[in-house]
């Protein structure tokens, strides 16, 4: 029988600035997590093979050439921040100052810029008890970074426990206001990254609205009803089953029908047909990112030796309102000094 376990070992390639420290938890199920201190990210996640086999499947898209991580441009499985998903203008409003951004999409600014948190080094250290094994990462982000005001302190702790639970638990606190939206970018594959694609993968949301984009993915500050249509995951369904009538795949941001964001709630629940393995999502934040995978291109190989093509993988980002800082009809995400932005979110796996 295994037991829980930390194995820190460190990687590194003549294009990478230093090597990569990686981190990798397991636990008695034989389920395993590697994070990396490079944009505190989720490197890659095993679960065991069924009864008849003894080989782990890999749900998680990583990159053959360690190089990659340099500039990762998928975002693969990192901590995006300060702000993540997209700004419009790269700019806000702020006590009567227009507050400028680093862009990095165009006129805008996404996951927080390029040179944010998910491409940071971050400080760590582990931790275990009787039930868990823990990595909890540390970051300053300078008054000025990317263009976002204030000194700004992160802790993000990741714990993987014996309920075949990983738990995502962020925390931060600024010298000044400034805003904080944080998430992982991590792409899925429950069928096993060596799979085709996630389409036949069956997907739930408990979502009654998405937010309108604009012709640069920008919310525009107004509501879809999801009800019947494209984006309504309220029954599971496959993502193949309507993601044809869509200009370019899903990449939306999901309402999640709850109160406020003081408790822990499933917001989703994403199921692959075959093996019948299952994760539930259970979150703090007020809505999910929905991404297909639309932007793999073909031009960079995965870990398993295959190009990554488009609906390789998916997201399901928990954050809040994605360009809150330019519609005050949003949910905040502004903290002021002295306040403590908090997060948590459970990638809870079934059927193992």
């Amino acid at each position: 029988m295994q037991q829980l376990s930390i194995i820190e070992k460190q990687t590194g390639d003549a294009a990478l600035a230093e090597p990569i420290r990686l981190v990798t938890l397991t636990n008695s199920s034989g389920l395993t997590v590697t994070l990396s201190d490079l944009g505190a990210s989720l490197w890659s996640m095993t679960l065991p093979g069924d009864d008849s086999s003894d080989d782990a499947v890999d749900i998680v898209l990583n990159y053959q050439d360690l190089s990659n991580w340099k500039n990762n441009p998928n975002y693969f499985g990192v901590t995006a921040g300060r702000v993540a998903n997209r700004i419009g203008n790269a700019s806000f409003e702020l006590a009567g100052k227009t507050i400028s951004l680093a862009k990095n999409e165009g006129n805008n600014q996404l996951h927080g810029g390029p040179g944010g948190t998910s491409t940071s080094v971050w400080a760590f250290k582990t931790e275990r008890d009787d039930n868990s094994v823990a990595v909890i990462y540390h970051l300053r982000s300078v008054d000025g970074d990317q263009g976002f005001p204030g000194n700004l302190d992160i802790e993000l702790e990741y714990r993987l426990n014996e309920a075949n639970e990983l738990t995502l638990t962020y925390q931060a606190s600024a010298d000044q206001t400034t805003p904080v939206c944080l998430t992982n970018h991590a792409y899925w594959n429950l069928a096993g990254t060596d799979s085709k694609d996630i389409l036949a993968l069956e997907l739930q949301v408990h979502a009654d609205k998405v937010l309108e984009l604009d012709d640069q993915q920008i919310p525009t500050g107004k509501f879809i009803d999801v009800s019947g249509g494209a984006f309504d995951f309220n029954d599971s369904k496959t993502i193949g089953k309507d993601i044809q009538t869509l200009d370019n795949g899903y990449d939306h941001f999901y309402v999640a029908n709850r109160e406020d964001d003081s408790t822990l709630v499933k917001v989703a629940t994403l199921t692959d047909p075959a093996s019948k393995r299952s994760m539930e999502i259970l979150t703090t934040e007020l809505g999910l990112q929905f991404y297909s995978g639309n932007f793999l291109d073909g031009s960079l190989m995965g870990a398993q030796g295959k190009p990554l093509t488009k609906f390789n993988g998916l997201c399901l980002e928990t954050h809040g309102y994605p360009n809150a800082v330019n519609h005050e009809h949003f949910p905040n995400v502004f903290i002021k000094k002295g306040e403590v932005y908090q997060q948590t979110t459970v990638h809870r796996f079934l059927n193992l």
